[in-house]
């Protein structure tokens, strides 16, 4: 076969591979030979400078292409810029295993793993994060195998992945006994820890309450509907489908991502219509809390500077104006309390480093024509809303896929994790399956229940082992009910976070690669 020819068919295999294996299909198997495509790429010794790079490049954008394609639906542009950047991003792991390999023999391949886990760390925390393909994620549909997530998180997910590739490629290239045997044994090892962290939970877990919660699914269009239709015809709607629900017994509505979408004023929540229309609707059941997305605002009188990077000019002279994307929650005797979404999707909640170069904001996509373009404004810190014994976490889309944010809400007292979101924007696509897929990995990671609200997409239930106890079907105009469990404890996941994990394992496969570097120079 011509060279390039093979070189073609090895990127575009891992991005079939991955596609193939990537939720929501179950062939998740896949992905522990998806690599090796690419680790053949690497070590090809004819391919030099650029040519690398480009054979690299291909690989991974055909992975990004096939699993992420669905971002189009929402933002051309938004989709275009993510595809090329996430792309570039991920060969950076890659080009430098690639350039160091010769000098480290079989220490090499440590140093791609620990490269891998730098990079998917990092990438989770800057202004251009989009951590959708984080390689642990990938076994999301295999919950079995990963229950000891409550343990790690996703991180040690990616590590378990990547290792499971470099020691089959190894098993093809050196026809060694011990390759043969190692990604077997590794694979037992890790189903059992599973088995064990599931069978351990099981016994040790001790509810501290239970809730019956009723989630909303209105499935309204966001292109033509949502942000046309009147604000209060929606919320007349939505309670009277939350009405089939709701009862005497119902101690939590959840309704999805900007359910109010007449900016609610942060600083007069008591005198809001929309809240008003909440809490007559909560007289008629006493113990009843309501957490809405919503839309939010906070105005800024007499100020002649700009009061913080995300205030908006209004044409008034010194007043100016923020818009978050928010939850509401609203409890007996009036209380209410509120978070804003603190993790922004880049480019169409928040521009990159306008700290540093502030005309960045200028160029915002507006998602629709009905979205507002700019920054957003942001909460500090993640914080659970509500008073003991019921604290839920108000996760708001795009911050369910990060799994050590979520752990900051179950620190702040959390017991239920509540994610309200809008997957409608994407289409009937993949998209909103994967979303929901990793909402599995977050009830894992904090042995909580999860109660999910969307617009549309897939509304529902899972129980603190990944499982789906309930959900709706996609654009279905519903409202579901469940009794969940309230557990208070923390995970050693939620206690230790990403940070310790990547140490342990960083330093785990430096030691192994420091060893397999000093035998390789011993026996030259």
């Amino acid at each position: 076969m011509n060279s390039n020819l093979k070189r073609l068919a090895l990127s575009l295999a891992t991005g079939l591979l991955f596609w193939a294996g990537w939720p929501p299909l179950p062939l998740f198997f896949l992905l522990f030979v998806a690599l090796i495509p690419l680790l053949e790429l690497s070590n090809d010794s004819t391919i030099k400078g650029w040519k690398r790079f480009l054979w690299v490049y291909l690989a991974l954008f055909c992975w990004n292409l096939s699993t992420t394609w669905w971002v189009w639906n929402s933002t051309a542009a938004g989709a275009a810029v993510m595809l090329l950047l996430n792309t570039l991003f991920m060969c950076i792991p890659w080009l430098i295993y690639a350039r160091y390999k010769n000098r480290l023999g079989e220490a090499a391949e440590y140093l791609l793993v620990i490269l891998w886990l730098l990079y998917e760390f990092l990438h989770h925390r800057w202004d251009l994060s989009w951590p959708w393909l984080t390689l642990g994620n990938g076994l999301a549909e295999a919950t079995w195998l990963v229950q000891w997530y409550d343990v790690t998180g996703t991180l040690a997910g990616s590590a378990f992945i990547l290792a499971m590739n470099v020691l089959i490629w190894k098993a093809i290239k050196t026809r060694k006994r011990f390759y043969f045997i190692a990604p077997g044994a590794l694979f037992v090892f890790v189903w059992a820890s599973s088995l064990f962290s599931e069978l351990k939970w099981q016994k040790t877990a001790k509810a501290s309450g239970k809730l019956n919660v009723v989630v909303c699914q209105p499935s309204y269009d966001p292109w033509n509907e949502k942000f046309v239709k009147p604000p209060y015809e929606m919320i007349g709607e939505m309670l009277n489908l939350s009405a089939k629900m709701v009862d005497s017994s119902t101690d939590l509505l959840i309704w999805p991502e900007t359910s109010l979408t007449e900016g609610i004023d942060v600083n007069h929540t008591a005198t809001d219509g929309q809240l008003s229309l909440l809490r007559t609707y909560q007289k008629k059941f006493p113990k009843l809390r309501i957490l809405a997305g919503a839309d939010m605002q906070e105005i800024y009188e007499n100020s002649p500077e700009r009061p913080n990077a995300t205030a908006r000019k209004t044409s008034t002279p010194n007043l100016w104006w923020n818009a978050y994307n928010s939850a509401v929650y609203c409890e007996p005797l009036n209380k209410t309390s509120f978070y804003h979404k603190s993790i922004l999707v880049p480019g169409t909640e928040q521009m990159p480093f306008t700290g540093v170069f502030p005309f960045i904001d200028k160029l915002a996509i507006s998602l629709d024509k009905n979205s507002i373009s700019g920054s957003l404004g942001r909460d500090s810190r993640p914080k659970a809303l509500g008073e003991s014994p019921v604290r839920v976490a108000p996760i708001i889309c795009y911050e369910s896929i990060y799994g050590d944010y979520t752990s900051r809400f179950v620190k702040d007292g959390a017991n239920l994790l509540c994610i309200v979101t809008n997957d409608a924007w994407w289409g009937n696509t993949p998209g909103y399956k994967q979303h929901l897929a990793y909402a599995k990995l977050r009830a894992i990671e904090q042995r909580k229940w999860v109660a999910r609200s969307t617009n549309t997409g897939i509304s529902g239930f899972i129980n603190p082992l990944g499982k789906m106890v309930k959900q709706s079907d996609w654009w279905e105009k519903t409202a579901l009910k469940q009794e969940v469990q309230q557990f208070n404890k923390q995970t050693l996941y939620c206690r230790m976070g990403d940070v310790s994990w990547l140490l342990i394992l960083c330093g785990l496969c430096g030691g192994l690669g420091f060893l397999a570097f000093l035998r390789e120079k011993k026996t030259a």
